[in-house]
């Protein structure tokens, strides 16, 4: 029985407003699988049926596309993040993955129903995971790239019910390279009021400090100890301070010691 499709969409900044707005907790958007004769449904904005389809191969995606604007750009944006994602987390996908281009962020799916009809569309793969990334704005693709393809590269290492939100969204943000100046000066404020939280006391809503531990994990134990941990959240459920010590040999109190040494010393320095 094939697995649930997933529509993960490339959310572009504009789309919620700001850059805080889109770090603060958006969430992929999961369509059920379509049934094969299934009418689309009337769409209100982007009408995939509208657009003839075509597609553009690469070592590890099909790129699902209207339009020829940026398809070489795009194709070796894609690639680049593929092979960042890879590297770091010591793994390859066993599939290619589906990338679907939208003309702008305007026409990205507001829904499960549009996404689902736009993959339908599109003729891509029904039963893989696949990334919407809208052509414009050009600033945010390859950060949108890496974040959502880390996603991809979770799916397949770690069943998802076994990954707190706030470590899948923390590793995403912190394999992207970037950090909003925003959400460093929250965490600057919160590490001079002594506020830093420790790893077991994190929740869905802490985003921003999942970003700060993998970032500590990764100066600490190199990209090594990121794949560590993510071992062992895999390996059996586990509680926060059993997975520090099966990834890193060490107690949850002695990790965030050093957790917070970071972010006091070197994070907020940036």
């Amino acid at each position: 029985m094939p697995r649930p499709l997933r529509a993960l969409v490339l959310v572009a900044v504009a789309t919620f407003g700001s850059a805080s707005a889109a770090l603060a907790g958006q969430t992929p958007i999961v369509s059920p699988t379509y049934p094969t004769r299934a009418p689309i449904p009337h769409l209100q904005g982007f009408d995939p049926t509208a657009f003839v389809w075509r597609t553009r191969a690469t070592d590890h995606f099909d790129i699902h596309h209207t339009q020829q604007a940026d398809l070489d750009e795009i194709a070796r944006e894609a690639e680049r993040a593929y092979s960042r994602v890879s590297f770091d987390l010591r793994h390859d996908l066993s599939v290619k993955v589906p990338l679907i281009l939208l003309p702008t962020n305007r026409d990205l799916p507001r829904d499960r129903v549009e996404a689902t009809a736009i993959v339908r569309a599109s003729g891509a793969a029904p039963d893989v995971d696949h990334l919407l990334l809208p052509v414009e704005p050009r600033e945010r693709r390859t950060v949108d790239l890496v974040h959502e393809l880390t996603h991809i590269f979770q799916f397949e290492l770690v069943p998802p019910s076994r990954v707190p939100r706030w470590a899948a969204e923390g590793l995403a943000d912190h394999m992207t390279g970037a950090w909003e100046p925003s959400i460093l000066l929250k965490i600057r404020e919160a590490a001079a009021a002594g506020s830093i939280p420790t790893v077991a006391s994190l929740t869905d809503s802490d985003r921003a400090w999942g970003h700060a531990v993998f970032s500590f994990v990764a100066a600490e134990y190199g990209t090594q100890g990121v794949r560590r941990y993510l071992s062992a959240l895999g390996d059996t459920p586990r509680s926060p301070g059993d997975t520090i010590r099966a990834a890193f040999g060490v107690t949850p109190a002695d990790f965030d010691k050093a957790f917070h040494d970071y972010v006091k010393t070197r994070l907020i320095q940036r």
